[in-house]
């Protein structure tokens, strides 16, 4: 323990120095930020803890993208050019009802637009992730199992096996999701319909899952839908330029990645996005903003 804190105040400090170098980045790049759940300031973590960021580290991170960028809906970023900005997009992975309830509030407040990826079937549950994680058995070799093994899909079903008195670890309900799309900052996107590993699956049952949730969210949600798909764990298939999905799919999110320079990085199939740790500090994210920290696509 004596070690790991003296690792993390050595980071620190070199984080806060590294922190005065000017920026990296250049007018006209874009970067993608990846969350997942906002919980209540002071909760007590459970689940899957690198998913469930304070809301008040949310907001101060808020404050930071003000700072270093402007903050554009996500549609407005992957089609258009902007040669004199350096433009940043929020989303958010899943629908947590409490990102819904603090995290979207919160963007309105910043007047920061935001994109919601949503899989209709894990609505009103617990997400497997978390269930395994509070039951201490989602190691990395847990987590490997369950997605190349068992393809994504939960042996014991999506459902109530986490204590319903942990509101924050729960997908939002439908009405919930309805009434938070009714903003004019939020869009929501394709997340597939059950959350599987799409690399793991045969071709025609993940191009189904895609088509399926694109088709549940036009009917519900004609006007806030936007055609982009995120990845389930940042996983697809080889090669991901799937002739299939660009019926329903214009462009396809990556997990990993950081700042680009272009409209659409690499293929629109396959456009980073960079995943926020719940447990990164002031001065790591500030430096990600920078372009100090990860590398550029």
């Amino acid at each position: 323990m004596a070690l790991r804190a003296l690792r993390a105040l050595l980071r620190g400090a070199v984080e806060r120095v590294m922190c005065a170098l000017p920026r990296r980045t250049q007018p006209g790049d874009r970067l993608i930020l990846a969350y997942h759940n906002v919980v209540p300031t002071g909760w007590e973590p459970r689940g899957d803890r690198s998913l469930h960021l304070p809301v008040d580290k949310f907001e101060a991170q808020l404050r930071m993208i003000r700072n270093e960028a402007e903050i554009v809906p996500l549609m407005e970023l992957l089609t258009t050019e902007a040669p004199n900005d350096r433009r940043v997009a929020i989303t958010f992975d899943d629908a947590y009802a409490s990102a819904l309830a603090l995290g979207v509030p919160a963007c309105a407040a910043a007047e920061a637009p935001c994109t919601i990826f949503v899989a209709p079937a894990l609505l009103g549950t617990v997400p497997h992730w978390d269930w395994a994680a509070d039951m201490g058995a989602w190691s990395g070799a847990d987590r490997e199992r369950f997605l190349w093994q068992q393809s994504g899909i939960p042996a014991h079903g999506q459902g109530d096996l986490v204590p319903s008195s942990c509101a924050e670890l729960r997908i939002a309900e439908y009405a919930q999701l309805r009434a938070v799309a009714g903003s004019a900052l939020v869009t929501l996107g394709n997340h597939t319909m059950r959350h599987l590993n799409l690399g793991a699956l045969p071709e025609d049952a993940a191009s189904d899952d895609i088509e399926e949730a694109d088709r549940w969210l036009r009917q519900r949600f004609p006007s806030q839908y936007v055609p982009v798909l995120a990845y389930p764990f940042g996983l697809a298939r080889s090669p991901m330029d799937t002739a299939r999905w660009t019926s329903t799919i214009d462009y396809a999110l990556r997990v990993t990645g950081g700042w680009s320079g272009t409209a659409t990085p690499r293929g629109r199939l396959q456009i980073p996005r960079w995943n926020v740790p719940a447990g990164i500090s002031r001065y790591g994210f500030q430096l990600r903003l920078r372009g100090r920290l990860g590398s550029r696509p």
